[in-house]
């Protein structure tokens, strides 16, 4: 597979630098497998597959076939003629934005304006503590003696 890859660099006029940045890996990496201290990794085929959509993935595996895929696939649809509308053909229909409900804000829950006006002492039952929180983001605890 070395070979192989080595092939395809020099067919696609590469440094070994610029095929690793083309793909994506570190150039260590190239290095490493250039050199034959490491196998290709299946993460590193997938990457050369993405890179280079026209390279034959069995030929890089197995060096079967031929190194660059078929022009077959691409003259798939040649002879389809497509045709498309011309823009003084179709109508001005730009795309609108959704329509926002307008919804009234949630009420506010009855909070009662100031601690006079709150109700703390409950017929048998004891304050156990009282905790103030302060707007820069502490407390205190009070703990009745």
């Amino acid at each position: 597979m070395k070979d192989r890859i080595v092939q395809l660099i020099n067919s696609e006029g590469l440094t070994s630098s610029k095929f690793a940045d083309t793909i994506g890996v570190q150039r260590s990496s190239i290095s490493h497998i250039l050199s034959g201290r490491n196998k290709p990794s299946l993460d590193f085929v997938q990457k050369i597959r993405r890179s280079f959509p026209h390279v034959n993935i069995d030929w890089i595996i197995f060096g079967e076939g031929e190194m660059y895929t078929s022009q077959e696939t691409s003259k798939l649809f040649e002879n389809e003629m497509i045709q498309f509308e011309k823009e003084e053909d179709t109508p001005n229909t730009t795309p609108q934005p959704p329509k926002l409900k307008k919804e009234s804000p949630a009420k506010p829950v009855n909070q009662p304006e100031s601690f006079s006006e709150m109700n703390v002492f409950v017929p048998g039952k004891q304050i156990e503590k009282v905790v103030v929180f302060y707007t820069d983001k502490t407390f205190r605890e009070y703990n009745p003696s």
